[in-house]
Order: structure tokens, then sequence, then C-alpha cells
């Protein structure tokens, strides 16, 4: 192994201004490099991707070409190549939905070799990226939509019954950020149905920590050892959903402080020089490439930066047609120590980045001797072997099973949407959402069908696993949209909500059952629902509710969880008003009326069946079923039959698919739902009294 170059402080430092003042303003890419270099004694060729959140179609009619280009790339270099992605491999939307049909997960167990593999979102995703052997990647903003519970379910593995049941086995390859900490992220940093966490110790060799989580690694190259390090902008918890993750390099009100995320980065950097690492790769996705230009003249001893999140179209000579280079490929820059080779590419698949960089025997990069003709942005084709190449098997049989589900189950809608409907995990289960409210309408109007007196509907917000729209962070920005969901050429329009939306986001499809809940059991219920809230936490078993509305109060005592049928509240006192069309139930905390009057509730059987423990689903103290007045939705005659064969969808009878399919049909198919997301300050079915005054009985 050989060792970094020492910073020699006096000859080296006067070049270093010179080398500075050439390539400050954008990093003109000089070939008169700076710091001396003795002649290149070995090559790396560098293959990199990233971005592939814009457009589903492009970036599915795009990947098999790709594949077949790195095959080529790779072909010619077998020995010194590494392949990388700066991150944002994925987004929520038609793609990643696809990746749950059963149809897909019949191509992955193919592809994967394993018949107990279970499909889930964006693992047809991760399969892309394995399949085109990535040996790392940063993680991006758009892993984190959903949350980091999803996020692990897409990359970590899991493995059950002591390696019998692979149900997943995660990626082949490490997610890399530096600057995180993921310790304190409940759905990291534990152990997971037997599965460790996916959290591992920097510097392993990225081939061991496959489906991990870490700062770096290292990755042998032709016998050289390189050093890959990641970052992530300090900017991802104003733009998507971070959970108890924490990033270093931050300033007041979200910006980047560069000085900060430098010193950061640093960190990292050190322990690999320290190694007796010489040549290190960092992969960051900072959103805007002004960032990663800066970092390129601050950080010492990185010799590469693959950046990321913006979708700078850098590039020389082989674009798409219609298609502005936005700088050089590579940017050079001058570092405290070394010269910097800085490449991006644009997304969905469209380039792939190939940088040959040659170093000399002491590890410094030879930046006059990248040629450009050959180190360049390659744009790809929607033809597969355009170019005379042959794409990845693999890869051909993931992309067609995605198009496939997404020709037939995208094109099949339902109804209308103007606004973003929010199902994200940690909307859900904090507060009322407008998806929240939209599927427990539909629960109600469904039981309707069946029985005119039902009243009320609760749902928990565990049950809801994605949102239905387009979260829009634009190439070199920091702030984030919420928008409708996008078009899908060809298939379907903006807004259009289709039987793939509706599956992904009701996953579960829970059966619907109405059950008959006094007026002491109704605030039971609600004490529940709220026991478990804090800052910072998402219990699954928040409510979203229809037909009613209440306040709470999370500053005060919460419900503690009692024997079914119990006729206490606990120490329940959060619940401060609530109300049921014009009947007060509750008033300043206390029961008002006749606490044994009773209401038609349609609610979901996961949550009012009760198991082994005395409790429902997400441990909602509902009555014993002997005493529930149960109508099983799914086995019910509905008032009038009409109403199912006219309207035939894709569900079966009784569950929540089936409600929200109808309810669209019904409701929005001439008039688009248009109640957009409020924050908790606006939100009236369920007030949180730390946010907002309570209106409920005005």
């Amino acid at each position: 192994m050989q060792f970094k170059k020492q910073f020699l402080a006096g000859s080296i430092l006067a070049v270093s201004v010179m080398g500075l003042s050439a390539c400050l303003g954008g990093g003109s890419g000089s070939d008169n490099p700076a710091t001396t270099t003795g002649p290149a004694v070995f090559s790396l060729q560098v293959l990199h991707f990233a971005d592939m959140d814009g457009d589903d179609n492009v970036a599915l009619n795009s990947v098999a070409n790709l594949s077949g280009l790195l095959n080529q790339f790779r072909s010619q270099m077998p020995n010194n190549t590494l392949v990388v992605s700066s991150g944002d491999n994925y987004i929520p939307g038609p793609r990643l939905s696809a990746s749950e049909d059963p149809t897909v997960q019949t191509v992955l167990r193919d592809v994967r070799g394993s018949t107990t593999i279970r499909t889930s979102i964006g693992r047809a995703d991760m399969a892309f990226l394995d399949a085109m052997a990535v040996q790392a990647s940063a993680v991006g903003n758009h892993e984190l939509d959903l949350g980091t519970s999803e996020f692990r379910t897409i990359f970590a593995p899991d493995v059950r019954s002591g390696g019998t049941d692979v149900r997943w086995n995660g990626a082949q390859f490490p997610y890399l950020s530096f600057n995180a900490d993921f310790s304190k992220d409940s759905n990291l940093n534990g152990a997971l149905n037997g599965n460790a966490t996916p959290i591992k110790a920097n510097g392993a060799k990225a081939s061991d920590v496959r489906g991990g989580l870490t700062g770096w690694v290292t990755a042998e190259v032709a016998g050289q050892t390189i050093g890959i390090i990641g970052a992530s902008s300090p900017t991802f918890p104003s733009i998507t959903s971070t959970g108890g993750i924490t990033f270093e390099g931050g300033a007041a009100g979200g910006a980047v402080d560069i000085d900060a995320l430098a010193a950061s980065i640093q960190r990292g950097v050190d322990q690999m020089t320290a190694a007796g690492i010489n040549k290190i790769v960092l992969l960051a996705h900072m959103q805007q490439i002004r960032v990663e230009e800066q970092l390129a003249e601050r950080l010492r001893n990185v010799d590469i930066i693959v950046a990321g999140g913006s979708n700078a179209r850098l590039g020389n000579t082989r674009l798409r047609p219609g298609e502005a280079s936005q700088g050089q490929y590579p940017k050079l820059f001058q570092s405290p120590t070394n010269m910097v080779a800085l490449v991006n590419v644009d997304g969905d698949y469209k380039y792939l980045g190939r940088l040959i960089a040659p170093f000399d025997a002491d590890g410094k990069l030879v930046a006059s001797g990248i040629d450009r003709t050959v180190s360049d942005a390659y744009a790809t084709s929607t033809s597969d072997t355009a170019g005379g190449v042959t794409p990845n098997a693999n890869v051909v049989k993931i992309r067609d099973a995605l198009k496939n589900v997404i020709a037939s189950k995208d094109g099949n809608v339902f109804g209308n949407s103007a606004v973003y409907l929010d199902g994200r995990r940690t909307a859900v289960r904090t507060e009322e959402t407008n998806l929240g409210n939209l599927t427990a309408d539909a629960n109600l109007a469904y039981a309707q069908l069946f029985d005119p007196g039902v009243q009320i509907s609760l749902k928990n917000g565990g049950g809801l696993r994605s949102d239905i729209g387009f979260i829009e962070t634009q190439p070199g920005s920091t702030t984030t949209t919420f928008k409708p969901i996008a078009a899908n050429p060809g298939v379907r329009a903006e807004g259009a909500i289709s039987q793939l939306s509706i599956e992904n986001s009701l996953r579960f499809n829970n059966q619907l059952v109405v059950v008959s809940v006094t007026a002491q059991r109704l605030k039971e219920l609600m004490e529940h629902g709220v026991a478990a809230t804090a800052a910072g936490a998402t219990p699954g078993q928040f409510p979203q509710v229809g037909g009613f509305s209440f306040s709470f109060d999370p500053a005060r005592a919460a419900r503690t969880t009692g024997a079914a049928g119990s006729s206490s509240d606990g120490t329940g006192q959060r619940i401060r008003s609530l109300k049921v069309g014009n009947d007060v139930v509750v008033q300043n905390g206390v029961l008002v009326g006749d606490p044994n009057r009773t209401f038609k509730m349609v609610t979901l059987n996961f949550l009012a069946d009760i198991g082994t423990t005395g409790v429902g689903g997400d441990s909602y103290p509902f009555q014993v079923l002997a005493q529930q007045s149960r109508l099983n939705l799914a086995s019910a005659n509905p008032i009038d039959s009409n109403a199912f064969t006219s309207a035939n969808t894709f569900a079966a009878k009784g569950g929540e698919q089936d409600a929200l399919a109808r309810f669209l049909r019904r409701f929005t198919t001439t008039a688009k739902y248009n109640l957009a997301e409020t924050p908790v300050a606006g939100d009236t079915r369920i007030q949180n009294l730390s946010a907002r005054n309570d209106t409920v009985l005005q």
C-alpha cells in the first residue's frame, strides 16, 4: 500500500496560490496544473452516474443502453475500473411503485438467484445498480423522501430463519455519507427482524459493507487501494424526510456552512491518509455544484470529486442532441495539496461519466495527463444497442418488467387530484394530512353504502405507505415544492390517480369493518392514537380520521395501554375537545353527556381484531370481538348492489383499495380533488394544541 503525499508548506504553497488563481471562478479546467507531479504510473477509470430522479420514461428507456456502454468501457480496462453513483438512485413515483408488483418479484428472483426474494418499492432500482456492479453510492436526498424506514427496506438485507429465508439480499454496495450521523435514527441504528443494523464502521472494503451505511470504504483496483468517501448536503433536513439522521456542515436557516462542511469531510479524509491511502474519491451529493467546487478548493488530499444532485451537465463533445454543456469534463481545481478533478453528469441514465485519471508513483493525480477526447460524459440512447453495445441482460429483464407494470396499472385511472397528496411517513404518523383525510373519507363513504348509519372513520397513519404526488427539488436548488403526481406521457395525465398509486399508498389493503363504539371508548381510542406523539417520534398508531374532529395537547399525560374492554382511559389527559357532527363528546378534557351512547365507526380489521395481547393492531384498545356488533364489509351485502356491478375496480370488495378507487371515481373524475396539504397550524380535524388554538367546538 502506497503512502499519501505530504504537504510541503513552503514550495507547494507558492504554486498552490498560482493554481488557485487559475482555477477559481468555476474551475476553468487548466491543463497547466500548479502541483508538481511525476510521470503517470497508474490509471484509474471511474465510471459514474447519478440523479435518476427526473423522468421515469427517460430513465427506463435509457438504462439498458447505459449498461451496455458501461460494459464496453469496463472491458477496455477490466482491472482498473471503479463504478460509482453520487446518489438519488430512485424517487417516489410509478417506477418505484411498480417494483412491488408480483410480476417484478418473479424477475427479481430470477436475476438475484433466490426463490424467496420478496419485492418492495424501490428494490428494482437497487437491482439495476447491482446488475451494473456499482461499488459505492453517496446518500442522496431522494433516497430519504419516504423516510428512513423505507430507505432501509430498499437497500438493506432482510434475511430470516437463520439465513434460509432471504427475503431481500440488499444492495450489493454500501451507501456512504461521512458527515451524516445515522446512529440516532431508530429505523437504522438497531436490529430489525433478526437483521443487524446496517450502520457499519468506517474503513472496511466496499465489498464487505454490502447493504450497509458508513462514511468511507476502500476498493482494490489493479493492486492499488482506492479510498471512497461520501458526503451529503446539510440542507437535507429541509428538503426530505431525514428522520433522526443529523448532518454536519449546516448553518442557520438550513444553509451550507462550507468551512464547517469541509472540516467534517476532512476528518474522514485524514483517517484515510493516516491509513496510508493515497488515492481518494469523494462521492458528494450537494445539490449545487458550486458547493462541490468550493470543497475541491478546500479539501486536502482528495483527488477526484464525483458530484451529485445538481444535474450539472459537464461534457465535452458527446452530448445528446439539443443539450448544451455546462462546463468541461472534468473541471480541474487546485486544493491546498494537489490538483482535483471534479466530474458530474446529467441524470435519468442519460449520460455515463467516464474519467480516466492518471496517477504518479506518489499517488498524485497527473491532471495534465487527462485526455478530454476520452474522458467525457457519454450520451446514452433510447435504443438498447445504439453504438454497437450489448446491454446487460438482467437490466433489460428488470426494465421490461417495470415498463409492463407501469403500462398496465398506471394507465388504469380512477380519479384526479390538483394537489400533492401527503402520505409521507413523517407526516401521516405525526399530523393530519390531506391523503389521510381523503382515505378516511373514502372508507366512510364506502361503509355508508352498506350501512347509512355509519358516522365516523378511523385508520392508523402507519397504514399509509406512500404519497401520491411529486416532490420536486430543482437541480441547483435547495427549495422543495410538492406537486400533484407527474404525468406519465402516453399513459396518463398529470394529477391522474391510477391503480398503481392506490396500490402503493394502501399497500396493506386492510379490510374494512364497522363496529359500534361508546363515547367513552371513542375518547380512549383517540387518547391511544396520540399517546406516543413526541418530538421526533413517528408512531404508526397516530390516527387519520373522518366524520369527527378533536384536539390534543401533547404536553399532557399520555394514556397508558390497558386491557381490552376496560372502561378506564388509563391516565390519558391529552384529548381536550372532540365532536362528532354537532355532538360534543369531550370538552376541556372531560367527557360530555352519556358516556355509553354509541357511534358506528368504520375502521380497519387490523386495528379492531383483538389478538393474544388483548388489544388490536398498533395496540388500539377496541372491545373484544364478541362485543363489537361487527359488520365485515368483505362479506356484507351493499344496500345498492348496482353500485358494485356498474363500477368494478381492480380490488376485491371490502378493502381500502376498493374504497379509495370507488371514492375517486365517484367524486373526482369531473372535479379534481383540490384540498391542499396544510401545516400543523392549519389542521382542523386533528388539532395539535402545541401548534394552534383549539377551535373544535366553535
